[in-house]
């Protein structure tokens, strides 16, 4: 069932395949104001929730194509998101230029997700707002938790008289956080993890993951658990460039995707802005240092 209630005037709609992308998860709020967080579901279900209900406002989380490509059909509602992630709602070039695909040999295989699976187009973003920015939805008061490091202007969405919480793409998957793209930060995303932990929550949900947690010391847990990914990704290249190696090597070694799904060129480009971002946080830190051939661990 894709409509699954969490309180009153509050439903989980689960996205195909419990919201693994291309598609994700939504939040719908019935108030006074209708609200809908993200419209990455697919079209047959965008079509549905279009119908059933009058949606006032579609607000997006970020301006990845799983979160944005159902905008569409809620033409009448108005469209809001992340000022720092509006402009790649609206320009379909700038969101390929994030993922570094322009003129590489994953171009096209991006090319047939965003144009005939998701028919992704440039939108509108008619309302642009920042950390701490308060929805009025009527009894419910909806807040904009600012989560930067998935992307520049990545947010979660609290309702604080439900001690409930979307975490988007702080998705607490198996997968672990994703950082693949340009706008990713490796400690932006350790920052807004724990700025989450600090929230006092019952209920959580997420874009791509079917699961509602519940529970203060489960959510914190998950967090948690989801948080030591990042580490664990870290001590597995700090242990690899004991000797030195290229960014090529490192690479393959497929310390994020483990084993490069096709088309492999496509997953390769993640891996390495992935790889990219992580050490340049070790660099800063002064635990990795570059060489002429690479990276190596400092001794």
């Amino acid at each position: 069932m894709p409509y699954v209630p969490l309180t009153e005037n509050i439903i989980f709609i689960q996205a195909e395949n419990k919201g693994r992308y291309p598609y994700a998860n939504s939040l719908l709020i019935k108030d006074e104001l209708t609200a809908l967080i993200d419209a990455g579901f697919e079209p047959s279900l965008a079509e549905k929730t279009a119908k059933t209900y009058k949606v006032d406002l579609v607000i997006n989380s970020h301006g990845h194509e799983d979160h944005v490509a159902c905008n569409r059909y809620f033409e009448e509602g108005k469209i809001c998101a992340h000022k720092l992630d509006a402009p790649v709602i609206r320009n379909l070039n700038r969101l390929k230029e994030i993922y570094g695909l322009k003129g590489s040999g994953a171009e096209a295989f991006m090319d047939y997700i965003l144009n005939e699976i998701l028919h992704l187009r440039d939108g509108r973003v008619d309302l642009e707002f920042e950390d701490g920015y308060v929805f009025d939805l009527g009894k419910t008061r909806l807040q904009v938790i600012h989560t930067p490091g998935h992307s520049y202007g990545h947010c979660c969405f609290l309702i604080p008289e439900e001690k409930l919480i979307f975490l988007a793409d702080i998705d607490l998957t198996s997968f672990g956080p994703w950082y693949g793209a340009f706008d990713c930060n490796v400690d932006d995303f350790i920052a807004s993890i724990e700025k989450l932990k600090k929230l006092d929550l019952e209920i959580a949900v997420t874009s791509h993951k079917g699961d509602i947690f519940r529970g203060e010391d489960t959510i914190r847990s998950k967090l948690d658990w989801y948080l030591n990914i990042i580490y664990q990704r870290e001590e597995k290249l700090l242990n690899f460039l004991k000797e030195e190696h290229t960014l090529e090597e490192i690479v393959n070694q497929a310390i994020i995707y483990r084993k490069f799904p096709e088309p492999v060129e496509a997953f390769k480009l993640m891996e390495r802005i992935s790889m990219q971002k992580q050490l340049e946080r070790l660099v800063a830190k002064g635990i990795v240092e570059e060489t002429p051939k690479g990276y190596k661990a400092k001794q």
